[in-house]
């Protein structure tokens, strides 16, 4: 899980660069694809039989739904904004919404500490997005906006993660999540260059399979995996390592500068998630 999540980081500068060559409508349906032949040797290694009990479907498809969604906003939010930024935001932004939805969905008790750190991630949030100089223009041009819809489509992605445990396997999971993701991708954003992607060069390909078949079809497969194992607040805990990796490997591999801001309100989220899964 920590190595799922450290490949999470390194995927955001990956993405920034990735959106150099096409728009996000025209990537979305090709990272599933990737991403969904991993999964394949993966269950293959396991001996996991390909199963969709009916039980499950509207889990899965809700699931689906959501991560075009977050996937438009991951793409979207790295091509016109901060990649370092972007992989503070989402993964400890994340947590605290999941904190919120479990206790909604799973009628799981506020405690103290856990009202606490909502109010710290508040602040620290307000860090991150830079409040003092809030204005529409600055929100859109940082990425800002699109990160934070990114934060809460993955939160509720992770509950319907959670309310699919008892009726079927995670690795199943993930490949249905990735299969009708791809096909509805497709449907929601047609586009006449889909073909393209093919005639880009070497370092397109190298990042885009460390977003598709690493982060997405390994990286993702292990969070849904713990997420049914450990339950959806704990799970969502294991993504403050993402931070770390993500402006460590945007400064060094496409030279970002690292704010203080986001160092300070990533380190009030951080143990905001701390605090609630204490």
């Amino acid at each position: 899980m920590i190595m799922a999540m450290i490949s999470w980081g390194i995927s955001w500068p990956a993405a920034k660069i990735v959106g150099q060559y096409a728009k996000p409508e025209s990537l979305i349906a090709w990272r599933f694809l990737f991403g969904l032949i991993s999964m394949i040797f993966v269950m293959m290694f396991l001996k996991i039989p390909i199963t969709l009990p009916g039980k499950a479907l509207k889990y899965v498809l809700s699931a689906s739904l959501l991560i075009i969604f977050y996937n438009y906003n991951y793409l979207k939010g790295t091509q016109i904004g901060m990649s370092g930024l972007g992989g503070v935001i989402v993964p400890t932004v994340s947590p605290i919404i999941t904190f919120v939805l479990s206790a909604l969905f799973f009628k799981n008790r506020f405690k103290k500490k856990g009202v606490f750190g909502l109010l710290l991630g508040l602040c620290g949030s307000g860090i991150l997005i830079r409040v003092w100089e809030m204005n529409v223009n600055a929100i859109i041009g940082s990425g800002s906006v699109y990160f934070f819809l990114g934060a809460i489509s993955w939160a509720l992605i992770t509950i319907f993660t959670q309310k699919s445990n008892n009726t079927l396997n995670p690795i199943n999971f993930s490949f249905w999540v990735y299969g009708f993701g791809s096909v509805l991708a497709l449907i929601l954003f047609p586009s006449e260059n889909f073909y393209n992607i093919f005639s880009f060069e070497l370092k397109f390909w190298i990042n885009f399979l460390l977003i598709s078949s690493i982060a997405l079809g390994l990286g993702t497969t292990a969070y849904f995996y713990t997420t049914m194992k450990l339950g959806s607040s704990k799970a969502s805990s294991f993504m403050f390592f993402v931070p770390f990796s993500s402006i460590l490997s945007s400064s060094i591999i496409i030279g970002e500068p690292v704010l203080i801001s986001t160092i300070v309100g990533g380190s009030f989220t951080i143990f905001a998630v701390y605090l609630i899964n204490y």
